[in-house]
């Protein structure tokens, strides 16, 4: 009657738990001592109590005869069940006074009592890493000798709990049940999805020991410290590049394969990443967060920055074997490489002139399409590419780098002064085909055949006389002023 009545005068002298009847508190003194006397004759763990062996034997047998009635899970034992389904009905009666977690069972609350008090009893004798519960030992365990008897029926990846293969069939029928309240992504794993707030949150508590980059997981950290000690596993079969994590070698493999899954909806360029794809939309939405702290120029991309201010430190760690030329980016390198190697693969469509740059293509093609979007603010010249207004710019300021050795002739582009050094040189490579004058310049062996040909496109607004050369229609314009720029010296 004392049980019904919930009435528990007997007390345990150790840990001061109350039971009903004195025998439960003898079996609970037996726990105390460690006193087993209960046998598995199969697997030999022993019990205090016969009834938790009976149960313990069940396991053996396959008698899990109680079904949960919502998700068809069958347990040993009906008090197990019990708990389950206090998990369906979300009751969570056990809280922690800690940090307020609640639990359904008190003995998962006293484990994660443990986890708050740094008590792990539980060490693995292979790695010294210890646990706070067994049963989290024990998975520990299945990984050293690497039994993974969990098989994906539908990839064939294995994995050593059942509750993880779960978890992976979930991403294969695309179950990502866990979304973000704050940007809506999703994920399969309600633990990933914790991580990822923190991440908004700004919590980032995993600390590198050398760099002192900080982040939210514990795994990333690894992944970063195997990166200062040069730790590559990962290795490419094809061109053998070597990466920390596996999923960077398996991006990397799609590049080789051309898988680029990633589309951009505004001007249809596909990407191997999605966060590639990210930055790129960013480029068309004109978000530049990251600014130069010397030059206050402002970037799309993290990295970019760096290697900017690279080139303000003039640091150039990437060197031409052919040349010597340094350069601040590898792939920079690589398509000045490419110069050498005469590839030259983006011919124009118009005038069928090659570059060794899809983007160098793109400013040509602005040329033929009269597009100049970089204008002078001092004289309103309008100019294809940035660069090039910068050179004029240059100009007007008088800034001229470039200087020749031989006569001291200054020049704002380095290209301009290997012209020039080339006239000391009497380098003439541009022939012509009619008349067979040569020149230095392209672009002067071009005047000479609209010479040829009577093309005169510089005319005079006063006269209407018309020039090959527009130097020549200047000088044509000062003798209508007046303007004499060369006096005779003979009285």
């Amino acid at each position: 009657m004392d049980m019904h009545a919930g009435i528990k005068n007997v007390e345990c002298d150790v840990c001061g738990k109350a039971f009903t009847k004195k025998s439960h508190l003898k079996m609970h003194m037996d726990k105390h001592a460690g006193i087993k006397n209960h046998t598995s004759a199969i697997c030999g763990k022993a019990f205090t109590r016969k009834g938790t062996l009976k149960l313990h034997m069940n396991k053996h047998a396959g008698g899990k005869n109680h079904a949960c009635a919502i998700c068809g899970k069958a347990f040993t034992e009906k008090g197990t069940l019990n708990h389950h389904m206090d998990m369906h009905a979300g009751i969570r009666n056990h809280v922690c006074d800690i940090c307020g977690k609640a639990f359904t069972q008190k003995g998962t609350l006293k484990h994660h009592i443990d986890m708050h008090a740094g008590i792990r009893n539980h060490v693995c004798d292979i790695c010294g890493k210890a646990f706070t519960m067994k049963g989290h030992l024990k998975r520990h365990m299945d990984k050293h000798p690497g039994i993974k008897n969990q098989t994906c029926a539908i990839c064939g990846k294995a994995f050593i709990r059942k509750g993880t293969l779960k978890l992976h069939m979930n991403k294969h029928a695309g179950g990502k049940n866990h979304a973000c309240a704050i940007c809506g992504k999703a994920f399969t794993e309600k633990g990933t999805l914790n991580h990822h707030m923190d991440m908004h949150a700004g919590i980032r508590n995993h600390v590198c020991d050398i760099c002192g980059k900080a982040f939210t997981q514990k795994g990333t950290l690894k992944h970063h410290m195997d990166m200062h000690a040069g730790i590559r596993n990962h290795v490419c079969d094809i061109c053998g590049k070597a990466f920390t994590r596996k999923g960077h070698l398996k991006r990397h493999m799609d590049k080789h394969a051309g898988i680029k899954n990633h589309a951009c909806a505004i001007c249809g360029k596909a990407f191997t990443r999605k966060g590639t794809l990210i930055l790129h939309m960013n480029k068309h939405a004109g978000i530049k967060n990251h600014t130069c702290a010397i030059c206050d120029k402002e970037f799309t991309e993290k990295s970019t920055p760096k290697l900017h201010m690279d080139m303000h430190a003039g640091i150039r760690s990437h060197v031409c074997d052919i040349c010597g030329k340094a350069f601040t980016r590898k792939g920079t390198l690589k398509l000045h490489m490419d110069k050498h190697a005469g590839g030259k693969n983006h011919d124009c469509a118009i005038c069928g002139k090659a570059f060794t740059r899809k983007g160098t293509l793109k400013l040509h093609m602005d040329k033929h399409a009269g597009i100049k979007n970089h204008a002078c603010a001092i004289c309103g010249k309008a100019f294809t590419e940035k660069g090039s207004l910068k050179l004029h710019m240059d100009m007007h300021a008088g800034i001229r780098n470039h200087v020749c050795d031989i006569c001291g002739k200054a020049f704002i582009m380095k290209g301009h002064l290997k012209l020039h050094m080339d006239k000391h040189a009497g380098i003439k490579n541009h022939t012509c085909a009619i008349c067979s004058k040569a020149f230095t310049r392209k672009g002067t062996l071009k005047l000479h055949m609209n010479m040829h040909a009577g093309i005169k496109n510089h005319v005079s607004d006063i006269c209407g006389k018309a020039f090959t050369v527009k130097g020549h229609l200047k000088e044509h314009m000062d003798m209508h002023s007046g303007t004499k720029f060369h006096d005779c010296d003979i009285p």
